[in-house]
């Protein structure tokens, strides 16, 4: 094989190599109960994963169909739960299920776009459902 034909073959491995995205972190503002923010968000979309580091260092992850802890162990610790990440239009939901009713035990969102978009604004908006105490 000549040169050319090396070239040529190299440039079509080359476009059929799949482009992987990588995560994108984002710093965003926190709105719900509590002091948590502003947090720390990493996005991964492909991989339906969402890791969140509060300003005090504790760190909640979130990936599409796990099922188990989705934060450090703690005195109120949740155990293992479903864990959901949801691609909606604009929006992306997170959060857990229980799983011995299948309720919701936590819902939270954020918008995709500011992960795409480095000058648009990101907030996570926390709606805790249970009651906690």
């Amino acid at each position: 094989m000549n040169s050319i034909s090396f070239a040529a073959l190299g440039f079509i491995c080359l476009l059929a190599t799949p482009v992987v995205a990588e995560p994108t972190t984002r710093s965003c503002d926190y709105k719900g109960d509590g002091q948590l923010g502003p947090l720390t968000i990493d996005f991964d979309e492909a991989a339906r994963s969402v890791r969140v580091t509060t300003q005090d260092g504790r760190v909640y992850r979130y990936q599409d169909g796990v099922t188990g802890r989705i934060g450090p162990a703690a005195a109120d610790d949740l155990g293992p739960v479903e864990q959901f990440v949801n691609l909606r239009p604009g929006r992306v939901e997170v959060g857990f299920r229980w799983l011995d009713d299948g309720s919701t035990g936590h819902l939270a969102y954020f918008d995709p776009a500011a992960f795409k978009t480095p000058g648009k604004h990101c907030v996570w908006s926390s709606l805790w459902v249970f009651a906690t105490g």
